[in-house]
């Protein structure tokens, strides 16, 4: 693990900063209630679905119960989506990764306070 932590940093911000170099900030005003319905509809998900997922495996309740606002930081995986979907729609794809992009960053900016505060409530980390 040591020898992996000292060069995955590195290699993530460098993934970040060239993802976000190709947004076209020109798109955003055209996003706007997509990239709102976009943010909603997948923290909905989280909260419904990893509870529901939860009870079907038979987690204990607590996993049930702070799981989806845990879940809320995203990055990696709908960033490179967001790569696939500008080469296989061309026509969307500018924007599918320009909402894709202003979410990450939502999402990165409160989501690790809420997932912070989900894993302290669930009694996993220290307060």
């Amino acid at each position: 693990m040591k020898i992996t932590d000292s060069f995955t940093p590195p290699i993530l911000m460098l993934f970040f900063v060239l993802s976000g170099s190709e947004l076209d900030i020109s798109v955003l005003s055209t996003i706007g209630l997509v990239g709102i319905v976009y943010v909603l509809v997948r923290v909905i998900g989280k909260y419904v679905g990893a509870p529901l997922g939860a009870k079907i495996m038979k987690a204990p309740d607590v996993v049930a119960k702070y799981l989806g606002p845990a879940l809320i930081p995203q990055a990696g995986v709908a960033i490179g989506l967001s790569l696939l979907a500008t080469t296989t729609l061309p026509e969307y794809g500018q924007t599918i990764r320009a909402v894709i992009l202003c979410a990450t960053f939502i999402y990165e900016i409160i989501g690790p306070v809420i997932a912070k505060i989900s894993l302290q409530k669930a009694g996993e980390i220290a307060k």
